[in-house]
């Protein structure tokens, strides 16, 4: 009888659920989607010391970031590392959770719980994902060449696998660009942004019951580390729109639209040269990206509801929001109740004295600290992200041109021609996996930010051991460049060289040594040794 049982139990582990989004988990990994982890007797234990330390050491991610910090930070913060962070979460997890009106006691930074996260109230809605994916090619050295962005559109809770999913990419070969700058590094990914915004705005305009836009990854790169690159033509622009655009009106259309925009309003503010660039109908990333931006926002605008649309960011390194936020109003409140030497005391330092000092010194970031925060099923507080501080007076050259010109990007800060606002906060899924930032527009209202989490919530929850949304992951493995496709691109530009070289076309004897060495042989060849 005994070993009936256990038999059965065996079989019921192996039973499969049905879950949305056509996935399948195994019955004994059902209850991970809805356990906290968190199994404490009442809240109070929540915010002692004892128990905050039991709950760090039962989180594996967790203590590993905490051992790198211990050997990276200077030997004198390593000594009981450990026990000072959990000393002082202890005293944040207070400051957190306590609220007393009548004492003039609020929680240093809002918390709030996922509302109404069941899967019922968010049935038949039709969410797009969009994820960008960059390929290699190996010739004579690694160089990025192709690039996709992959979008997955689901109907939640259809049956029906011909109806409840669909997926499509656009390919763009970077070897076509004449513009931008390709001898950055950064060169493919701002490639890859723009094709991923363009991706947004087709699935915008082609699914009219849209409710929901995700990107993986940030919603607004941080934009001053990509100015400064050549503009683009009007060819590469119709590389671009030739495959995002429903058809070609629509993509001649949205190139007049910017054009006009930029000759009227964009340009004159950024460079003297403003008609000659129009005359040469030259496209600047940044203008045409923020342009884009606008767009999007503009047509989300006209729909009712409203569509959501959020970036999700795993592993992030941002510590933003633990400086200008959180440890603001700590040493504020500190320097108020002249207890300016608290973290001095906890860490035995003279200079942490300041936010910026004291993540400098301790290594602490966003995710981290939140980390040690949030309980599943919570976000923090929403904050306006500082995306644009680096926009500023920089050089280019334009397309065929060795000039360098001085170009004013500042222009482009949020305003009626400029980037948008971005607004964000850290939602947490479980205890075993790290807080995911969420980014949504501030021009398309408040309930954004809550409605984008708690949709967060309920993909991640569908992964448990990653706390991730699901449909990004699709999305990403998706939008990935397949090995034999970046092969047959490979052979063919090798094919391609190869027929030049016997026809003559290339008569620089270097060069000729050069391509033969990328196409037939490898760089570690006996022929193509070293000379000593």
């Amino acid at each position: 009888m005994a070993q009936k049982i256990r038999s059965q139990n065996r079989e019921a582990r192996q039973t499969t659920i049905g879950l949305p989004y056509g996935h399948h988990i195994k019955y004994s990994d059902f209850w991970l989607l809805f356990d906290d982890g968190r199994r404490m007797k009442d809240k109070d234990d929540f915010i002692t010391e004892d128990a905050v330390r039991e709950d760090l050491q039962s989180r594996p991610h967790l203590l590993i970031s905490l051992a790198q910090n211990a050997l990276t930070v200077a030997e004198s913060l390593r000594d009981n590392y450990f026990a000072n962070t959990a000393r002082f979460i202890t005293d944040l997890r207070k400051r957190v959770r306590q609220h007393d009106p009548s004492r003039g006691i609020s929680p240093i930074i809002s918390v709030q719980k996922v509302r109404d996260a069941q899967w019922t109230s968010v049935q038949g809605e039709v969410v797009t994902f969009i994820d960008g994916g960059i390929g290699r090619s190996q010739i004579s050295s690694q160089a990025p060449i192709l690039l996709r962005v992959g979008s997955y559109c689901v109907r939640t809770g259809e049956r029906h696998l011909s109806e409840r999913e669909h997926f499509g990419y656009y390919p763009v070969i970077l070897g076509d660009l004449e513009g931008g700058s390709k001898q950055r590094k950064d060169f493919p990914d701002i490639v890859r942004i723009i094709a991923e915004l363009l991706g947004g705005l087709s699935v915008l305009e082609r699914t009219p019951d849209l409710r929901v836009l995700m990107f993986h990854g940030p919603l607004v790169y941080l934009m001053g580390v990509y100015a400064g690159h050549t503009p683009f033509t009007e060819h590469d622009i119709d590389l671009f729109l030739r495959h995002y655009a429903s058809d070609t009106n629509l993509g001649s259309q949205l190139k007049e639209e910017f054009l006009r925009e930029a000759y009227e309003e964009i340009y004159p503010r950024m460079t003297g040269l403003y008609d000659e660039w129009v005359r040469r109908r030259l496209f600047e990333p940044l203008a045409w990206m923020a342009f884009l931006y606008r767009r999007l926002i503009e047509r989300a605008r006209r729909r009712n509801p409203v569509p959501i649309i959020a970036g999700v960011v795993e592993r992030s390194e941002l510590r933003e929001f633990s400086e200008r936020v959180l440890l603001e109003r700590i040493f504020h409140g500190l320097r108020k109740n002249k207890k300016i030497g608290y973290f001095n005391d906890i860490y035995r330092r003279a200079d942490l004295k300041s936010p910026r000092s004291f993540l400098d010194k301790l290594n602490y970031n966003d995710v981290m600290l939140l980390a040690m925060l949030l309980e599943p099923g919570e976000f923090s507080e929403p904050w306006e992200i500082g995306k644009y501080d680096g926009l500023r007076r920089g050089n280019l050259s334009l397309p065929d041109e060795s000039i360098i010109t001085q170009i004013d990007f500042e222009p482009l800060k949020p305003g009626r021609i400029g980037f948008p606002r971005v607004r964000g906060c850290y939602v947490c899924v479980s205890n075993t996996t790290e807080p995911v930032r969420v980014e949504v527009f501030d021009d398309l209202g408040l309930n954004q930010i809550g409605e984008a989490a708690r949709r967060v919530y309920l993909y991640s929850r569908l992964l448990p051991g990653y706390g991730f949304p699901v449909g990004l992951d699709t999305a990403d493995k998706f939008a990935h460049v397949p090995v034999w496709m970046i092969d047959a691109y490979t052979k063919m530009i090798k094919f391609s060289l190869g027929v030049s070289l016997q026809r003559g076309e290339i008569s620089d004897a270097e060069m000729r040594r050069i391509l033969i060495q990328a196409i037939y042989m490898t760089q570690r060849d006996w022929l193509f040794r070293p000379k000593s």
